[in-house]
């Protein structure tokens, strides 16, 4: 790998959370109509007051693409965890949120570049959708959804 080549995690971290932090969601349910601000986090959410709606920007590895003779380039992901919290009082949650959110940021990402002072570019751009999870506790329902971005850069 050329050694002026830098790592590109903290420039993707940047640019995915400068995209994705405080993002307006609009959800439809039956009844109305509800716009939820979703805040951005680093790995994970810490504090008193934490949301009960955010993303996450998780786990990030890189590998070094020898094919092209020229010039070697990274292959890139990031996995986007999307968060939903329910008290489990009388009211069980709803994947719709989760879902809603999700969308926005498969759209905010589709055209996803590197920020221009760190050198490098995107080449191809790919997202996938992993499984989504659910946790049930004794105080909360908890709905993940995922979205891996996998990206060749230059």
């Amino acid at each position: 790998m050329d050694k002026y080549k830098i790592l590109p995690n903290k420039w993707i971290r940047k640019q995915m959370f400068d995209l994705l932090n405080n993002i307006d969601v609009v959800v439809e349910f039956p009844t109305e109509t509800q716009t939820y601000t979703i805040p951005c986090y680093d790995t994970r959410v810490s504090g008193v007051d934490n949301p009960n709606y955010y993303i996450l920007l998780t786990t990030q590895s890189n590998e070094v693409d020898k094919n092209n003779k020229c010039e070697w380039f990274w292959e890139s992901e990031i996995l986007i965890d999307i968060v939903t919290i329910y008290p489990r009082g009388g009211n069980p949650g709803s994947r719709l949120i989760g879902d809603e959110i999700l969308e926005e940021v498969r759209y905010l990402t589709e055209q996803f570049e590197m920020p221009s002072e760190s050198g490098l570019s995107v080449i191809t751009r790919t997202q996938s959708f992993p499984n989504d999870l659910y946790l049930s506790t004794d105080s909360e329902n908890i709905f993940r959804n995922f979205m891996r971005l996998q990206l060749l850069i230059k």
